[in-house]
């Protein structure tokens, strides 16, 4: 009977992680999402930069660093499981140093300073590499379709329903 009890308490506890992976992996998810939508529509402001004004750019750059800044803050409320953990305290790392990469971008281009928004876009480039890196790591480990493989998705999706 007491055999029985200890396997029963052992089972449940096996249940609550992996709910917590679950929960995890449906906010994550969810995160995920909103933070490759912002790196998409940085993209486009990137692309089509030298078409704007630098007070034009100040605007869009500043809402993108709004933007990453909440999502460093949507992913540091998330609660890992332990396998986690490091790479969500990096991906949060990088979302701040994004924010302040993009927030510099903004401040150089309301100041007319191209060496600076230079500076910033490189420093822009490495985080949102590391951002890459922490994503496609726990996308695979989660079980997600990595950003490359969503974006392979949606472009197969619209030429099906474009017919092109």
């Amino acid at each position: 009977m007491i055999a029985t009890i200890a396997l029963a308490g052992c089972g449940s506890g096996k249940s609550s992680s992996s709910t917590s992976k679950v929960d995890f992996k449906t906010g994550f998810a969810t995160s995920q999402r909103e933070f490759r939508k912002l790196g998409s529509d940085l993209a486009k402001d990137i692309i089509g930069a030298r078409s704007k004004t630098d007070a034009q750019l100040a605007t869009e750059f500043k809402a993108l660093a709004t933007r990453a800044g909440q999502q460093a803050g949507q992913l540091a409320a998330l609660k890992p499981p332990a396998q986690y953990a490091k790479r969500i305290t990096s991906l949060v790392a990088s979302f701040n140093a994004t924010k302040a990469d993009l927030t510099n971008i903004a401040t150089a281009a309301h100041t007319h300073n191209p060496s600076n928004a230079e500076a910033a876009t490189r420093d822009l480039l490495s985080d949102a590499a590391k951002i890459k890196t922490a994503d496609t790591s726990l996308s695979k480990d989660l079980g997600l379709p990595s950003a490359q493989a969503a974006a392979s998705s949606s472009t197969a999706s619209k030429t099906h329903t474009t017919g092109g």
